[in-house]
């Protein structure tokens, strides 16, 4: 009997991003049935993929070491793996599908033999009995032939179930998403981390932001909430995301921020974190909100930051929305901004700062899967950072391609970016050094680019830098078939 999974299971299983198995589906090198693919397909097309055991324990120890970074002073113990009920409910729910798929094939036994009897019968009393023992010896070889198949051992198959015992998957119907639920996680970190616009306010069950319907699966309560759901609510089977983890694999339906739009300005105090002096002209602003109210924002967008009298700074967020309570911002020194002279010189460790946001519409187009192109111009590394790590989160596109244009000898994060291109089979990155004063050969430093993209027609592209380097790449990559609608820009 063919096992059919999702798409994002099928790559966890293969190791491969999600894009990378949409773009067979969509070359038609891969079936597709409502949006899952039969394991056994997925083993004939890859058949050199890593699927034993030393993988999945692979898989596992990340999980593990994820689970660890965010403890935050919880007991570590109980973020390592799924407790006890947790994987005792998983297995229950493998035993029952296990017994229904062996009854299954009971039944239909019992119907193949009914099937040779009758044909036997009819053998009896026709005047071309040879024709019904054709039909019986064809009968019998097909049986052996699927004997033979169904008792071959199924690596892929066994990794799959060793999955689901560890992580649980959640499907939301209205948007057609799905992430994993890793160890005791609640449903709305799990999401959160995978780069997913999950509705939430407080994290801490009092606001009742992150309510969303159960329709099928699982769920199981890990810790209190003051909201308190109607009547109506409880009979829809309404929780609480970030309340519940997920035992079995579960469908739900949930609010998501769509576009811009959707997302709340807030206001709030955050602590610095760290100030990272990366040269004499380059400052990393690490800020940590309070866990009861993190930032809500867009890859992509900005944000203001203000303290005391100091006037306020609007500044690109470097960092990923999956990880909403550590925010980074790259700052260029600029002695004519007290707000900025005061973070060079004077902020410290520990020290409060105003967080106003998020501001806009810079993002990243989830629908698409198309090849990404991120072209940044100095700090404006920080927007493209930011959509970078939330495309990989993702994992949506086709295949990413990072260009670092810089003024300085060497890009300030080159080293992150080469880590990226070594860590992802999907990556590219390239750097090239510019004089800014010469805006008329620009189009000279994005030859590579042009020459490996004869047709820019198809791809997403997303360009920020200063106004005058940023609207003249956008006119070059537009007089080269780029399509206006796929390309962005964002000047800093």
């Amino acid at each position: 009997m063919p096992r059919f999974v999702s798409l994002s299971r099928a790559a966890k299983l293969v190791g491969l991003s999600r894009g990378a198995l949409q773009k067979r589906v969509h070359d038609l090198e891969l079936d597709s049935f409502e949006g899952q693919v039969n394991l056994d397909d997925i083993a004939r097309i890859f058949p050199d993929a890593e699927i034993e055991d030393n993988h999945i324990i692979e898989d596992l120890e990340k999980i593990v070491e994820q689970s660890l970074k965010k403890a935050r002073g919880a007991k570590l113990a109980t973020l390592l793996s799924p407790d006890t009920h947790t994987l005792a409910a998983r297995l229950q729910a493998i035993t029952k599908e296990h017994a229904h798929a062996k009854n299954q094939v009971t039944e239909l036994t019992q119907l193949l033999s009914n099937l040779q009897s009758k044909i036997i019968d009819l053998s009896e009393t026709s005047d071309k009995p040879y024709l019904f023992e054709d039909l019986n010896n064809w009968i019998i070889d097909s049986v052996n032939e699927i004997q033979d198949y169904v008792f071959q051992p199924t690596p892929l198959l066994e990794k799959d179930t060793v999955l689901r015992v560890m992580a649980a998957q959640v499907h939301i119907n209205n948007t057609g998403h799905e992430f994993f639920v890793d160890g005791s996680n609640s449903i709305l970190e799990a999401g959160l981390s995978a780069g997913l616009a999950l509705n939430y306010g407080c994290s801490n069950g009092n606001c009742g932001k992150c309510k969303a319907k159960l329709i099928s699966g699982e769920i199981k309560k890990i810790k209190p909430h003051d909201f308190v759901f109607s009547e109506s609510e409880k009979l829809q089977n309404y929780f609480l995301c970030c309340s519940n983890t997920a035992i079995t694999e579960v469908e739900i339906e949930a609010d998501e921020a769509g576009s811009e739009k959707d997302i709340p300005q807030q206001c709030i105090s955050a602590k610095v974190k760290k100030v990272n002096s990366l040269s004499d002209d380059i400052v990393i602003l690490n800020l940590k909100t309070p866990r009861t109210k993190r930032l809500r924002f867009l890859a992509g967008q900005n944000a203001v930051l203000s303290r005391g009298d100091l006037p306020a700074l609007e500044i690109p967020i470097a960092s990923c929305p999956c990880d909403d309570m550590n925010i980074q911002f790259h700052i260029p020194r600029d002695n004519n901004n007290p707000f900025i002279q005061y973070i060079f010189e004077n902020l410290n460790n520990s020290d409060s700062i105003y967080i106003e946001g998020p501001k806009g519409s810079f993002i990243l187009d989830e629908d698409s899967n198309n090849t990404a192109i991120f072209i940044a111009f100095d700090t404006g590394f920080a927007s493209i950072k930011s959509l970078v790590e939330h495309a990989v989160t993702l994992e949506h596109a086709e295949s990413i391609h990072l260009y670092w244009i810089h003024t300085d000898e060497k890009p300030y994060m080159h080293n992150q970016c080469r880590a990226w291109e070594d860590a992802l089979d999907n990556f590219k990155y390239h750097q090239v050094q510019y004089d800014p004063s010469e805006v008329k050969l620009l189009e000279g430093k994005l030859d590579l680019l042009i020459k490996e993209y004869p047709d820019l027609s198809n791809k997403n592209i997303y360009i920020c830098g200063a106004e005058k380097m940023a609207k003249k790449t956008q006119k070059i990559l537009l007089d080269h078939n780029a399509d206006k609608k796929l390309v962005k820009i964002q000047t800093i």
